[in-house]
């Protein structure tokens, strides 16, 4: 079975023939493209790899010649936001553009640079702010020049950038030896990225990042930025009349697909089966729509779960506020979603190892207590005082504002501390890399060939 110690000698023969080959060229544009697929398997593989800055310097000593003198103008007063891609869904999009249209709103100078591609949705929503979104033109080396131009341009750069965007890495390592101070946006806290060791600052948005970059990416300089809930009026997002709200009392849970692990583990599936089977109580779940792994249920929980797949933000907003409690998306947790529900004043539920986040001293970490926290709450409910005091510290210091402080406090040059108190000790930073190993799935690049039924 590829699993274990076999799938991680796969990954470390994998790692060592992209590293030789990486090596061994001299052909920048496939360096770059190399490079890329290394930051993507080690990304999508979870693998025990957290960053990678000898090879950032490789690379960039490879194409620094080749870009030749670049112009920085005297006159710089734009915040460039850098994004890899641009999503209508999931919380690292919406944090992105939530910042910039709050600096904006604050008559800030700012623009959104994409280094891939966005939705319509997305870029039509920053053009509406009257903000500037530009594009590096050309590809390979021509696009790398493009990119280090727009980065020059700018008086500090602020990247919230996918972990495999090499490109994007090299032109904030031209932009700081030229005097342009660059602040990483860690969102992939618990993945490989590359980019962190080049920056003046890491943001963090977790007790987990900050420590797991104190011990992995090498930080210049460290500041929280914390993950910043979205802005909406409750009492709108309540009112009554639309159709497409269950008008019974349901659990909700919101996320990507893959936080549910739904082909590996059977933990969710089986949570399931006591909440909707056990306990009679129904549940919607907004992003898997696949109602297969939850065939083996029972015919009631099968009948209690409505399967609602991907929403926009504001229908799951919706969703959300009319729902009894939240359940966080697990064996992976969530981030936007789980901050929103406390704002929403709703109980929070979820099993997963704790990242530090606000909110994880609210959740079990095994199904077995969170059954028992489901029980306990369907018989006695939630002290209302305890939900308003979450709601009270999600508003005074995960708001778009408090964030968007925060970021501008960095900027300036100040390290932001985190403003709560963690049991740092509880946090096991390898508990994903360890649950990676435990299945057999596994990204494979497209160039590597190996016997093994099942890579993807």
């Amino acid at each position: 079975m590829l699993t274990g110690e076999n799938k991680q000698q796969l990954v470390s023969k994998i790692d060592g023939v992209i590293l030789q080959a990486i090596s061994n060229s001299r052909d920048v544009a496939q360096v770059l493209n190399l490079a890329e697929h290394f930051g993507k398997f080690h990304w999508l593989n979870t693998t025990d790899r957290w960053a990678f800055p000898e090879l950032e310097r490789h690379v960039f000593q490879m194409v620094e010649p080749i870009i030749g003198d670049l112009v920085v103008p005297s006159e710089r007063t734009r915040t460039l936001h850098v994004l890899s891609e641009g999503y209508d869904i999931g919380g690292h999009t919406p944090l992105c553009v939530n910042l910039i249209k709050e600096q904006k709103r604050r008559k800030e100078d700012v623009v959104l640079a994409i280094t891939r591609q966005a939705t319509k949705k997305i870029i039509d929503e920053v053009s509406d702010a009257s903000i500037p979104v530009i594009h590096p033109k050309g590809v390979g080396i021509e696009k790398l020049k493009s990119l280090c131009n727009i980065f020059l341009s700018s008086k500090s750069i602020v990247l919230h950038i996918h972990p495999d965007d090499i490109m994007a890495a090299l032109a904030a390592m031209i932009a700081e030896r030229n005097g342009i101070h660059c602040h990483f946006v860690n969102h992939a806290d618990l993945h490989f990225s590359y980019g962190p060791s080049s920056c003046s600052s890491i943001l963090e948005i977790t007790w987990a990042s900050w420590i797991t970059s104190q011990k992995y990416r090498f930080p210049k300089s460290q500041s929280f930025l914390g993950i910043p809930s979205s802005t909406f009026n409750l009492e709108d997002l309540k009112k009554t009349g639309d159709t497409s709200i269950p008008s019974y009392p349901y659990f909700i849970s919101v996320g990507g697909v893959q936080k549910y692990q739904l082909q590996q583990s059977n933990k969710f599936v089986d949570f399931v089966e006591h909440l909707c089977g056990t306990k009679n109580q129904n549940m919607v779940l907004v992003g898997p729509s696949d109602r297969t792994p939850f065939a083996h249920m029972t015919e009631q929980a099968q009948k209690n779960l409505l399967l609602l797949g991907i929403q926009d933000r504001t229908q799951t907003l919706k969703l959300m506020a009319a729902s009894q409690a939240y359940i966080d998306s697990f064996p992976e947790g969530g981030g936007t979603s789980v901050i929103n529900a406390m704002k929403m004043r709703l109980p929070v539920f979820g099993a997963k190892s704790k990242v530090g986040m606000y909110g994880d001293d609210y959740v079990s970490e095994n199904t077995n207590d969170l059954k028992n926290a489901i029980d306990l709450f369907l018989e006695c409910g939630m002290p209302p005082s305890t939900l308003t005091e979450r709601a009270k510290f999600v508003d005074e210091h995960f708001s778009i504002g408090a964030c968007t402080d925060r970021l501008e406090r960095t900027i300036a040059g100040e390290s932001v501390q985190i403003p709560y108190q963690f049991d740092t000790d509880s946090i096991d930073l390898t508990y994903y890399q360890k649950r990676w190993l435990e299945h057999e799935k596994i990204y494979i690049p497209p160039f590597i060939k190996i016997n093994s039924p099942n890579s993807q």
